[in-house]
């Protein structure tokens, strides 16, 4: 039970972080911040753009500066791609039911399979087919990430 703690935190942690992911790519969509920098891993030639906090108050910025919306989404994207493959690896070494297993494993092919698409939608200036599969995915994320946390759930309660 001691080992499945730090599974279940993390798959919630992801799970979290996939639906905050998908809310800042709302943002993005809505405000075409796609189309603002469109290199990858540098904005243009900086890796902190000078007109991140252009807007004032400060906290305008991160709804309404497509270039601080841009950035937010692509450290929020990073950091939920960090945190799943770390499941994924995770999950390799805890016991947990095959469904369990493969769903991580499935979390974390899917937060690659995600990021690839957003940087592939981001350098070709956001083409329409891209960018609706880069939508998809992020609810296919999201929806594998709500399962494991589902099953995992359910493992607490098989008697052993």
């Amino acid at each position: 039970m001691k080992e499945l703690r730090s599974v279940t935190a993390l798959a919630h942690t992801v799970k979290a972080m996939a639906f905050f992911t998908a809310i800042s790519g709302a943002f993005v969509a809505g405000l075409d911040a796609g189309l603002v920098y469109n290199s990858f891993p540098k904005m243009g030639e900086r890796w902190l753009p000078e007109d991140i906090l252009a807007l004032t108050p400060t906290r305008r910025n991160f709804t309404e500066n497509p270039t601080t919306v841009q950035f937010d989404h692509r450290v929020l994207g990073t950091a939920t791609l960090a945190a799943a493959t770390t499941l994924a690896l995770l999950a390799r070494r805890r016991t947990l039911s095959p469904p369990a297993t493969t769903l991580a494993y499935a979390v974390g092919a899917m937060a690659w399979a995600q990021v690839c698409l957003g940087i592939a939608t981001l350098v070709t200036y956001v083409p329409t087919p891209l960018a609706a599969s880069h939508q998809a995915g992020s609810l296919t994320l999201l929806t594998l990430a709500l399962c494991l946390t589902h099953e995992i759930k359910l493992l607490k309660y098989i008697p052993k």
